[in-house]
């Protein structure tokens, strides 16, 4: 008779049993996420040990449970009394944390990573997935049945994707909301390794069971999950958050170099004096250029972390790689306050530093000329350079003070036609080219392709005046456009390329002369046209991109007063289609 024979009733034999789902054998992530528990039986490791303990509360750690390369942590929360109404996710729960010996850490409160997961849809497809997975010391869920989750008493099991290094390691737990302050506990790491080698293998030689017999989908549902109480890890904003506290509680911290500013940290004069007051040096080079820390400050116009530098004797003449001086980049900068510090420092104004440019003749040009007019040495700017700034800062201005979008923005500026005249040399009827917004246009904006075989036209008063053409592409500037519409006049055209650069085209009776890339700080042996429209000023009174419309303005020979609708993308204009010799 059998042992249990006695106990049970006789069954009639079992029907065959459909096998609905096989394991295969452990893959690349068995044991990395989660402990391998469909392969693997573990190690019981016994530790009895109270962590931490506060009025009301005490964490006890109970044991591990040792997988071949990993380890789950067992500890037991034990409470003689419960708070009612108590939130969980507060991160003032339970911490929980493994310092290595190599000083290497981690937490319950290591946050997440983004987890690829190969799903099969409903069609047979393998599709990818992304979905949060914790890393770090992961919690588990220890399970839902009386015996683990009662009212006084629940176990944590947190999993350690990998063994401790060999040498001490620390368990460290924390639990401000129930006073427990942070305790640290030894842990025999080499017991851990000892007992990994004793996981049991359950299933030795696994094969991979055959596709065509695993079905589409199979799933099921997990109630439960790690208790409340654990401290979540912070979300991106709280990271961010205290990573900008630390970053101002360090701020002023003395340090004697200059590591670790920012470019906009030159500005903070409070920061400049307490890094030269731990001895920072005042003139180590820190520029990309190789300029020290008073070219930098005086570029940005900081004219109190200029003060500061030039109070720790810095070198006011220093050059850079370009040869320029702080002054040089005060004028570009038009900043009074920082040019003014360094001409009382005794700054060289009248050396020339590119071509016959010094930083007093750049100032010259500039509000500031006062500062600079009656000192020794001084020059007399020309009267016919003074009267080409003037005609240069008159065209600038017809672009007024609003900012422009330019971006991706091409644009042609045509001397003496008319519209009509423009739309035929584009090869179309000016009667069947009304004028409309972008809404109106006759091509969708968002088919970008199609919308390069349009551009817009309009007239531009001006003595003298034109046309200007424009598009959200770049073929106002192409060369085929170019010489189709200057035959007997001149163009020039831009593209304001928003993958970087800016790039100008010169058109003159029907042939395309020049090409340049416009807008860049100017050398001493560049036209003398890039020094009057200001390439070389760095702190404007004019938007952006104004100054090389204005020059786009006089290569082509006009002389307008107003010209604030022309980079609106949105104002009224004429819309031709391009003729097909024209067109890319």
């Amino acid at each position: 008779m059998g042992f249990f024979d006695d106990l049970v009733m006789p069954e009639e034999p079992a029907d065959e049993r459909t096998v609905v789902v096989r394991l295969g054998p452990p893959g690349e992530d068995a044991g990395r996420y989660a402990p391998p528990v469909d392969w693997f039986a573990p190690a019981l490791l016994p530790q009895l040990e109270v962590l931490g303990a506060g009025p009301h509360t005490k964490v006890l750690l109970t044991g591990w449970s040792v997988w071949p390369q990993a380890a789950t942590l067992h500890l037991a929360v034990f409470r003689r009394s419960r708070h009612d109404s108590v939130a969980g996710g507060r991160q003032s729960g339970l911490r929980v944390g493994l310092l290595f010996s190599d000083g290497h850490r981690v937490t319950s409160l290591d946050g997440t990573i983004d987890r690829r997961v190969e799903f099969t849809d409903s069609q047979g497809e393998v599709r990818v997935a992304s979905t949060p997975q914790a890393v770090g010391l992961i919690p588990l869920d220890p399970g839902s049945h009386h015996s683990r989750r009662s009212l006084f008493k629940t176990d944590v099991d947190l999993y350690l994707p990998e063994l401790p290094p060999a040498g001490e390691a620390q368990l460290v737990v924390e639990w401000p909301d129930e006073a427990i302050a942070e305790t640290r506990t030894s842990i025999d790491v080499a017991a851990l390794h000892a007992a990994s080698a004793r996981a049991i293998e359950v299933w030795p030689s696994l094969e991979p069971p055959d596709p065509s017999g695993q079905p589409g989908a199979f799933g099921y549902v997990e109630l439960g999950g790690p208790p409340s109480f654990l401290a979540p890890p912070l979300s991106r904003h709280q990271r961010e958050m205290l990573r900008r506290q630390e970053a101002a509680r360090t701020r002023y911290l003395p340090r004697a170099d200059w590591q670790q500013l920012g470019y906009q940290d030159w500005g903070d004069a409070a920061l400049i004096r307490a890094r030269l007051d731990a001895g920072a040096p005042p003139d180590a080079r820190v520029g990309w250029r190789g300029g020290t820390a008073l070219h930098i400050t005086a570029e940005q116009g900081a004219a109190e972390s200029v003060a500061a530098l030039l109070s720790h004797r810095a070198e006011v003449d220093a050059r850079d790689e370009d040869g320029h001086t702080p002054l040089w980049y005060a004028a570009c900068s038009v900043d009074a306050g920082s040019v003014q510090a360094l001409i009382d420092a005794g700054a060289d104004v009248w050396t020339p530093q590119a071509g016959p440019w010094s930083p007093g003749r750049l100032l010259l040009t500039t509000p500031l000329a006062p500062l600079v007019a009656d000192l020794p040495g001084a020059v007399e700017l020309p009267a016919e350079e003074a009267s080409a700034f003037a005609a240069a800062d008159a065209l600038i201005a017809a672009f007024g003070e609003q900012e422009l979008w330019t971006e991706g923005l091409g644009i042609c500026f045509v001397r003496g036609l008319s519209e009509e005249e423009v739309i035929r040399r584009l090869g179309a009827d000016p009667a069947q080219c009304p004028r409309a917004d972008s809404e109106h246009a006759p091509f969708d904006p968002m088919d970008y392709d199609k919308s390069l075989r349009y551009v817009g036209v309009t007239s531009v008063s001006g003595t003298p005046g034109g046309c200007v053409i424009t598009q959200d592409g770049y073929m106002p500037s192409d060369d085929a456009v170019m010489r189709a519409i200057s035959t007997g006049t001149t163009a020039y055209g831009i593209y304001f390329n928003p993958k970087g650069g800016t790039f100008g085209s010169l058109a003159r009776d029907g042939d395309a002369v020049e090409h340049e890339e416009i807008g860049l700080y100017p050398d001493g042996d560049d036209p003398a046209a890039y020094w009057h429209f200001r390439f070389w000023q760095r702190q404007s009174a004019f938007p952006y991109g104004a100054d090389t419309l204005a020059y786009a303005c006089a290569a082509a020979g006009l002389k307008i007063r107003d010209a604030q609708d022309i980079t609106d993308r949105n104002a009224p204009r004429r819309w031709v289609p391009l003729a097909p010799q024209l067109q890319r």
